[in-house]
């Protein structure tokens, strides 16, 4: 079983959890599906931002 830190870091962390719940449900998903690293709000912010480049 893959460990997602991703997702730990939005249970314990109410600022990642409202920077992620601002973001557009398809960088939400990838976020969810490739970007599971993220271990702190820098780390998933750099990630989010890599993600609108990309899609947008």
């Amino acid at each position: 079983m893959e460990f997602n830190s991703t997702i730990e870091l939005l249970k314990a962390d109410p600022k990642s959890k409202a920077y992620f719940d601002s973001l557009p449900a398809a960088i939400q998903k990838q976020l969810l599906d490739r970007y599971t690293g993220a271990t702190n709000l820098e780390e998933l912010r750099a990630f989010g931002d890599d993600l609108r480049t990309a899609f947008y």
